[in-house]
């Protein structure tokens, strides 16, 4: 059984398997990105024409639209080649910027409090190295063991990952 999903396109609703609609998702970008950004009407005149191509392929409302379908759909407009070169990058190929690195303490990498794996995870240095210097701070310097109590007390432990659970509950 395949997932399937309502849409619109150019205003009249149409029910499509997840793949399919990923396939025509997929190539309405790619013709959208070789268009100027101003030339709003050239990609409206192109949803109604699959509007189109889809309410003579699919006569019924009721009937899902295929990958197959999709697929001949576009073959019958043309390849996103035939509205020329790409002016913009895909929305896969646009840079992402991570959130900046937080300090927590660590949940995995712990041997008292956690402190030293999560100072190791955000500096991105070896754990043992780092216990290593902390105990020869303590014995050299005493008051680092206030800081290290002061560091346990303040700061957080890291989040816990979210499981999705996908079974199906009876």
């Amino acid at each position: 059984m395949k997932e399937t999903i309502n849409v619109n396109i150019a205003q009249q609703a149409f029910t499509m398997d997840m793949d399919a609609y990923s396939a025509l998702n997929a190539y309405l970008d790619d013709v959208s990105r070789r268009l100027p950004e101003s030339d709003t009407e050239t990609m409206s005149d192109i949803e109604s024409r699959i509007a189109e191509i889809f309410r003579e392929k699919v006569p019924s409302p009721m009937m899902v639209i295929t990958y197959g379908v999709v697929r001949s759909t576009m073959a019958q407009i043309g390849s996103p080649e035939d509205f020329g070169a790409a002016n913009r990058p895909l929305n896969s190929e646009i840079p992402h910027y991570e959130a900046p690195n937080r300090f927590y303490r660590s949940r995995t990498d712990r041997s008292i409090a956690g402190v030293c794996g999560g100072m190791a995870a955000y500096f991105n240095i070896d754990s043992t190295l780092l216990r290593i210097l902390a105990v020869l701070f303590i014995f050299v310097a005493g008051s680092t063991l206030w800081l290290y109590l002061i560091l346990w007390l303040v700061i957080p432990y890291e989040p816990q990952p979210v499981q999705q659970n996908n079974e199906y509950k009876k």
